[in-house]
């Protein structure tokens, strides 16, 4: 086989032909090879430009997730209130995760645990949690009522439901009116605590 060169362009092809293989063959049962040939080159020139197989894994993941979250942001546009946004934002990723093709694939099949576990390591959507849920609580950060560790926990603990979600099959027994519900009880009276925090008394 004659390899064509690749071009830094070439990325999105890789990661298309990547997401087309998860989507025909499942996340588990794709190969390298598989992508390779998708793409019309060599495993060797695949890994050589582009990285290892677990590396574009998640390149399409982040690239995903990174659209996902350009629609969160146009969805929460009219959602003024704070802690509203976050509780709307996690039902919104929920439901994004369970019908986006993509995201379906990679969570919803027989590698959904180890899938989640990759992503939960992935700085990209650390990052993307971050860019969500600083705006939210930067009156808190400025007036040093939280510090950048508060910041850093809520976004590991969102990630972690989020994620519990994704790996498990289906609505795990609870309805989307359910899990609302369950975040509203139980979530957000804390969360509004973290976002509208009382200060201490003189």
């Amino acid at each position: 086989m004659t390899d064509p060169v690749p071009t830094d362009s070439g990325l999105d092809a890789v990661l298309d032909a990547a997401a087309e293989c998860y989507l025909r063959l499942g996340v588990a049962k794709t190969t390298a090879t598989d992508i390779a040939r998708a793409v019309g080159v060599s495993r060797a020139t695949l890994y050589r430009r582009v990285g290892s197989h677990e590396a574009i894994f998640l390149a399409v993941l982040n690239r995903e997730s990174e659209s996902m979250a350009a629609e969160a942001r146009a969805h929460l546009e009219q959602v003024a209130d704070p802690a509203e946004q976050v509780i709307e934002g996690m039902m919104f990723s929920i439901g994004q995760i369970r019908s986006r093709p993509v995201h379906a694939a990679v969570f919803g099949g027989e590698s959904a645990a180890w899938a989640a576990g990759q992503a939960f390591q992935e700085e990209a959507l650390r990052r993307i949690g971050d860019a969500g849920v600083r705006p939210l609580l930067a009156p808190a950060l400025a007036a040093d009522l939280l510090c950048e560790d508060d910041v850093a926990d809520l976004v590991d603990w969102i990630l972690r439901i989020l994620l519990s979600f994704a790996a498990v099959p289906g609505d795990g027994g609870r309805t989307p009116d359910q899990i609302r519900r369950q975040l509203t009880a139980w979530f957000l009276p804390a969360f509004a605590g973290i976002v509208r925090p009382t200060p201490p008394g003189p």
